[in-house]
């Protein structure tokens, strides 16, 4: 019989996790076939706190990091995104920028231009997510599974880096750097768009982006 995967679940917060999330987790442990560590780090900056998990992460023997934040709820089986065994995978996850809310599931600009460190990119339109897993260029790390091999590649060390220019303004920010030197070293980054992610703010940002 093949060994059970495992999966360490780290589920980053500043003291507080939302409610429907911790239903969830107790959900979990009765349903996930895998075998699963939860930690709870809260430590800052969010840098910090990123590459302090992976640290922990890569001190055991677990075959998958999961990264959750505490404000973002996921469909309740997004587990079984493990059984797609990719390289870096995520549910679609939703931020809000310039007044809109936009899916954080990117693709490089057309013209593939590099802007200093980061390449421009784009995000996917409404009409672009028509279901199912999608490879793609950039994900969110609000909701992400990375495996092993991932983070024991030794140019993935440290995992998580801001660059910024000379004035010292972020120019890249921790995922997109992530999954931008990830892909630079052959790595597949996916988002299943049938998993998508509530991410509470003020309101829901999954529903205002379907209104």
């Amino acid at each position: 019989m093949p060994k059970a995967k495992t999966i360490y679940l780290a589920i980053l917060n500043q003291g507080w996790i939302r409610g429907e999330l911790i239903i969830l987790l107790n959900r979990w442990m009765g349903q996930i076939p895998y075998n699963i560590y939860i930690d709870l780090p809260a430590e800052k900056p969010i840098e910090h706190n990123r590459n302090n998990i992976v640290k922990r992460f890569l001190e055991t023997d677990f075959d998958y990091l999961m990264m959750l934040d505490c404000d973002i709820i996921p469909p309740a089986d997004i587990w079984k995104l493990i059984d797609f065994d990719k390289d870096i995978i995520g549910g679609l996850c939703f931020a809000y920028k310039q007044n809109k809310v936009i899916p954080l599931a990117l693709k490089r600009h057309p013209e593939n231009e590099r802007e200093d460190v980061g390449w421009k990119y784009r995000t996917f339109t409404r009409k672009d997510i028509i279901g199912g897993l999608t490879e793609v260029d950039a994900i969110g790390t609000g909701c992400i599974i990375i495996a092993r091999r991932v983070l024991e590649h030794p140019k993935m060390k440290p995992a998580f880096v801001n660059y910024y220019d000379k004035d010292g303004l972020r120019i890249e920010g921790l995922d997109l750097s992530f999954c931008r030197r990830a892909q630079e070293l052959g790595f597949k980054i996916y988002c299943h768009f049938n998993y998508p992610c509530s991410h509470f703010c003020d309101q829901d940002l999954k529903e205002i982006f379907r209104s």
